[in-house]
Parts: structure tokens; sequence; C-alpha cells
């Protein structure tokens, strides 16, 4: 994969948001501490990105793209439906769990911005859903999974997602046992 100019500029701007915003969170970051983190000037910020909000915006779909590469990865050549399924709940809790420095960012940062929120989870949720129906309808399709027809895979996948973001939660609340997390995943695979 060849990158562009700006590709390698946006890339550069967003590497060094992501060390500032962990140093300083959004609201103490300015764009002039974004800039001189990536050597760049700040008309050169305000070419690709309009505010320090949108850059954030990109640097968290960034790393939610990369934790997502890595939790696909990590399923590849399974062929069980059940079995996929629960190694993508355990490999995306474990991911998440792993890149708590941005999860820290994330949640301090936005518990009073609502709007950015519902944008985040709508593009990561959209993401998920379609990799989370066709693990479904791999497993339906195999007789593996009788919860769920054809027809109901999208409501499926929208369960699985929240029960994931439920159990996130919990974790970073409550709880780092890995040996919950599995279980938990078995659980929504397998059904008690």
């Amino acid at each position: 994969m060849s990158y562009s100019k700006d590709d390698e500029v946006k890339k550069a701007i967003l590497d060094a948001a992501l060390r500032v915003f962990r140093k300083w969170g959004l609201n103490k970051t300015t764009m002039e501490d974004v800039a001189r983190e990536a050597g760049k000037g700040k008309s050169t910020l305000y070419y690709y990105y309009k505010s320090k909000e949108e850059i954030f915006y990109a640097v968290i779909i960034l790393e939610m793209q990369l934790i997502l590469e890595k939790v696909k990865k990590s399923i590849e050549g399974i062929v069980p439906g059940k079995e996929k399924l629960r190694q993508y709940i355990v490999s995306s809790l474990t991911e998440i769990k792993n890149a708590t420095s941005i999860y820290s960012i994330v949640h301090d940062e936005m518990r009073g911005n609502r709007n950015l929120v519902d944008k985040l989870n709508e593009v990561f949720n959209s993401l998920e859903a379609d990799f989370i129906k066709d693990i479904l309808h791999q497993g339906v399709a195999n007789n593996e999974f009788c919860f769920a027809d054809e027809k109901e895979l999208d409501l499926a996948a929208k369960v699985i997602i929240g029960i994931i973001h439920s159990m996130e939660l919990y974790l970073f609340m409550e709880n780092t046992d890995i040996e919950q997390i599995d279980m938990a995943a078995k659980l929504i695979a397998n059904g008690i």
C-alpha cells in the first residue's frame, strides 16, 4: 500500500496528536500543541483539520480501526462460527483493554460530549456489526447458531455489540480477570 504525501502528513499529525492528547487531554490541548509536536505549522493542521475536535475524532477512529484489524487478524483461519465468535469477543475485549491509554482519554474527554460519543459509536458499531454479521451468517449457514435466522442477523449483531460494550465497561471499572472474559465469550457464543 503506497501513501501519498497528504497521507503521510495526516499520519504525522495524528501520531503527534495522540501523544499530546495522552499527555494533556482534549480540553487542555491546543492546535499549537499538536503542530509543535508534529513539527508542522498551524496552517498545515488547519489545511487538513478544522479543529482539535476533528483531529481528536480522527485519532480515535484510527485507533478503533487498528483495534478491529488486530481482532480480525486474531480470528483468521478459525472455521467454526461459534469458536470464531468466541475468539472475536475475547480478542476484542483484550485489545480494548490493552489500549487503555487511548480509552482513558476517550472516557475522560467524552463524558460531557454526547454528540461526539454518538458519532464515534455510529462509526465503530457499523464496522463491528458488519463483521459480526458475517460470523453469524457463517454460523447460521453451518447450523451452529439456532438463536436467529438470516432475517434476524442485524438485530443479533447489535445485541452482541451491546453485550461486548457492557463487558468493556465492567472490565474497565471492576475487573481484569481474563478467565471471566473467556467465560463471558463462551456464554455468548454457546449459550447457557
